[in-house]
């Protein structure tokens, strides 16, 4: 169902044309207008519809291994707290007291409760509040036994894990988890994903838009011009433009030799074909969750908004069973992430100079080759169909 302020608000802010932009065949159509890359407006929208109401990554259950490890997260602007509670559950709830709105955990630490800096009203593990000191008059303690209740309880937010993998949907009401993997997964049928555990993670600041991370990420386009070695591995012949399948983007490609980083020397998922043990593939579970899966690993590569220019992104590593850990394994598993590291830092002064590009008034959105772009083209699509959508 459309929302008719917000489109109003969107055409306010790219015009009928840019708008119609949006959905024109790839012949013929540019990408998003400039302002959709530098409108705060425009991303506050963003935040709360794509982000807010959709499955997020909000990282690995490897990252909370004991129980009142916690730590802050922002998803779609709302600041999250993730942690592990006394029964071994990973939780989530909204980052706020709900006293007078402090923010209480700043961050990544171990507590038994969780107590506001404020004034000290204290929380359990699983969100109720169980201690108010002094609000009741000079040296009165509240204590609660089973909490305060939907007003006094800290709020949760709906929380899901997939093979280490932490998901919240800040709206509670997306899809079930496993139909939102559902076609990835049914890509990967020969993957054994119970095998994967987290190795670790790299962390970016890119500075440009969280859109053009993954126009980027899903065009094998500009291989041949920044990504000499990825070249040489996966040559512009065994490429093509990949595909969506619902609210799923896939790619793949078939590789003539493993080479350190991607298959070379860590073990690979159990009973594989031989044509997967050759195999890359990824994938883009909109909006966010960009997995990318080689026969020796599955890799997370996840964006968080902060401005119209600036991104968070992290990349997450899990790999095979021991390969996680073991120093049997600690060469390459080292050069997995100097691949991953060194790949991804050859994008960040590209994504840049794409941002500032979207300053110029002489910038209309471009031309898009229908050969490599149009998943891209059907990426803006889907952001403004989402942003247009009321529920």
């Amino acid at each position: 169902m459309s929302d008719s302020n917000t489109r109003a608000q969107i055409v306010d802010l790219i015009g009928e044309e840019g708008l119609a932009q949006a959905f024109a065949p790839i012949e013929e159509a540019s990408g998003l207008p400039n302002a959709a890359y530098w409108s705060e407006q425009w991303l506050a929208l963003e935040q709360e519809r794509c982000f807010r109401r959709s499955w997020v990554f909000a990282g690995a259950v490897a990252q909370l291994p004991k129980t009142g490890d916690m730590k802050p997260i922002e998803i779609g602007g709302a600041p999250l707290i993730i942690l592990r509670d006394r029964a071994g559950r990973i939780r989530a709830f909204h980052n706020v007291c709900r006293h007078r709105g402090a923010q209480l955990v700043t961050d990544a630490c171990k507590k038994p409760a969780i107590t506001c800096p404020y004034h000290a009203w204290t929380y359990a593990l699983d969100g109720k509040l169980q201690t108010r000191p002094h609000f009741s008059g000079p040296d009165v303690m509240d204590r609660f036994e089973n909490g305060g209740g939907d007003k006094l309880d800290l709020m949760p937010v709906r929380t899901e894990t997939w093979n280490g993998c932490i998901f919240v949907n800040v709206s509670g009401d997306a899809e079930p988890i496993a139909d939102w993997l559902a076609p990835m997964l049914a890509r990967t049928p020969g993957y054994d994903f119970s095998s994967i555990r987290w190795a670790g993670k790299l962390d970016f600041e890119v500075n440009a838009n969280w859109k053009l991370i993954y126009e980027n990420y899903m065009e094998g386009y500009h291989v041949f011009s920044i990504h000499k070695k990825l070249l040489k591995f996966a040559p512009m012949s065994v490429r093509w433009s990949g595909e969506w399948d619902s609210h799923v983007f896939y790619n793949d490609y078939v590789f003539p030799t493993l080479e350190a980083g991607r298959g070379e020397g860590l073990p690979h998922y159990p009973g594989l074909s031989d044509r997967d043990a050759k195999r890359g593939l990824w994938f883009l579970c909109f909006p966010h969750f960009a997995a990318e899966v080689f026969p020796d690993q599955f890799t997370v590569l996840a964006s968080y908004p902060i401005a119209p220019d600036k991104t968070r992104e992290e990349l997450h590593v899990f790999l095979i069973g021991d390969a996680a850990d073991s120093d049997e394994f600690g060469a390459p598993r080292t050069a997995t992430f100097d691949m991953w590291e060194s790949l991804n830092h050859e994008d960040l002064g590209v994504l840049e100079l794409l941002q500032q590009g979207r300053k110029s008034p002489a910038f209309d959105g471009g031309r898009l080759s229908p050969h490599w772009e149009g998943p891209t083209h059907e990426f803006g699509r889907r952001v403004v169909e989402r942003m247009l959508s009321s529920t």
